[in-house]
């Protein structure tokens, strides 16, 4: 059964990137409107985007959608569908050419201190354990020696990686990999959480267990999370609202 919160309040959106003339015109046109609104508090926007490559493939176009608050915003599509590169723009990974993107009314640079970020690759140290990950993350998110016991314990438990909590990295397989990163970016609940591909090479049961961890995070914190995948069982694990091309 859903949490209350999500059957309640939680809206998800799907977005085929690069591809609008797939979605339903009316609702781009009635997003745009709701974004340009002087009372709208989106906690992440996106406004008129566009990312063009020195070589001029022409990323994104166009691009303008907002996530409020307690709101999970889903980017979907194919690879090479331009879900990493809207991805890297709204982390301000990349630059963009024209538009504007704000997290909580900032400039993505600036706003990471509260922000929890997944990225595509998994950026890990071979030779650390699961549990030295969650520490180190612990430690740089603030958390105090009782507070980081309990986090590190919950998280290992939700993801099942109870087993692994002392392997190093590089004996795990990818899809365990994958576990952790998702771990180090929710570690000491992030008001914000941006997932590239969080599930990518890992199995259903698996994916199953992340999508309850971020459910529950989500219901807890009222957090706001953005994330891209290009399954469609991610999406229906936690859909409300469904778009389709």
């Amino acid at each position: 059964m859903k949490p209350q919160l999500l059957q309640q309040q939680l809206l998800v959106h799907f977005l085929i990137v690069y591809n609008l003339t797939a979605l339903d015109q009316d609702a781009i046109a009635a997003e745009k409107t709701r974004l340009a609104s002087e009372s709208n508090q989106d906690v992440i926007k996106a406004i008129k985007v566009q990312k063009i490559y020195p070589n001029g493939f022409k990323a994104l176009y166009d691009l303008s959608f907002g996530v409020e608050k307690g709101q999970i915003f889903c980017i979907l599509g194919p690879n090479g569908a331009g879900k990493t590169t809207t991805f890297n723009v709204i982390t301000g990974k990349i630059p963009i050419n024209t538009g504007k993107i704000y997290i909580k009314n900032q400039d993505p640079s600036q706003a990471h201190q509260t922000t929890g970020i997944c990225l595509e690759t998994d950026t890990l140290w071979n030779s650390l354990t699961i549990k030295q990950h969650l520490e180190v993350y612990a430690g740089i998110r603030g958390l105090k020696k009782p507070e980081t016991k309990l986090a590190v314990g919950y998280l290992l438990e939700a993801l099942g990686l109870e087993e692994y909590g002392e392997k190093r990295i590089i004996e795990l397989s990818g899809g365990t990999k994958r576990k952790v990163c998702v771990a180090l970016s929710i570690i000491g609940a992030p008001d914000t959480i941006l997932l590239d591909e969080p599930t990518t090479g890992v199995d259903p049961k698996g994916r199953s267990q992340i999508w309850n961890l971020l459910k529950s995070i989500v219901k807890k914190k009222e957090a706001t999370l953005i994330m891209s995948t290009h399954y469609m069982e991610d999406v229906e694990l936690v859909a409300d609202k469904l778009g389709n091309g």
